[in-house]
Formats: structure tokens, C-alpha cells, sequence
């Protein structure tokens, strides 16, 4: 079983056997659109797309998902969990888990996400 998850830096270590910063990209929050967006499935598209639209996101993307599914490959039976995080685990992290899981299924890849409590997304 693949899991993915988002994170906060600030909630300590999560138990995971890959960890992700993705905490240097731009966050959504500080774009006023996005933070006063109270439909949250608007919201959500909002956030991904800003996400997706800064540079270097599309490479990160790839290589995560290249390496989820090489061990998944390789080690079919095991529980891998990803964590992917940034400060607080509200915008950035839960949009890259979105994201990567997107890429994962064009890949047919199996796998569930789980999002933090903090997630806003």
C-alpha cells in the first residue's frame, strides 16, 4: 500500500518512509484571493493551480512519483508512506499530495492520500 500525506514541519516528524519539503515554493496563503476563497472546493482548484503554475513544480512532481513507483515496484507488499510537508500543512503540502497522486494514477499506480487536519485544501 502507497500513502501519501501532507504535513506541517511545526507537528514534528511524521512517520513516514519518505519525506518531501516543498516548504521553499511560494505559498497560496499569501495570495488574498485564495485565503478569502470560503468555497472550498474553489478553493482547492485555486490553490493547485497556483501551485502547479510555479516553476519547478512540474519536475518535483515527476521525480516524486518516479520514485513511488519504483519502490512500489520493487517492494509490492510493503506500506509505503510519503510525506510531503511544508511549515504548517494547510496549502503546499496538501496541493503537491493532490498533485503527485494525479501523476500517480496516469501511471496506474495504487494509492491512497491522507491529508493532515490542518489541510485546507
Amino acid at each position: 500500500m502507497i500513502t501519501l500525506m501532507s504535513w506541517g514541519h511545526k507537528y514534528g516528524s511524521p512517520h513516514a518512509n519518505f519525506k518531501f519539503d516543498v516548504s521553499y515554493f511560494k505559498n497560496p496563503w499569501r495570495e488574498k484571493e485564495i485565503r478569502d476563497c470560503q468555497d472550498r472546493g474553489e478553493r482547492k482548484k485555486k490553490i493547485i493551480e497556483f501551485m502547479k503554475n510555479q516553476e519547478g513544480v512540474e519536475t518535483i512532481i515527476m521525480h516524486i512519483s518516479e520514485m513511488i513507483e519504483f519502490y512500489g515496484l520493487l517492494f509490492p507488499d510493503e506500506n509505503i508512506r510519503v510525506a510531503i510537508c511544508c511549515s504548517a500543512g494547510e496549502f503546499r503540502s496538501p496541493a503537491i499530495v493532490e498533485l503527485v497522486g494525479t501523476e500517480l494514477s496516469k501511471r496506474k499506480v495504487k494509492y491512497v492520500i491522507s491529508h493532515s487536519k490542518e489541510s485546507l485544501i
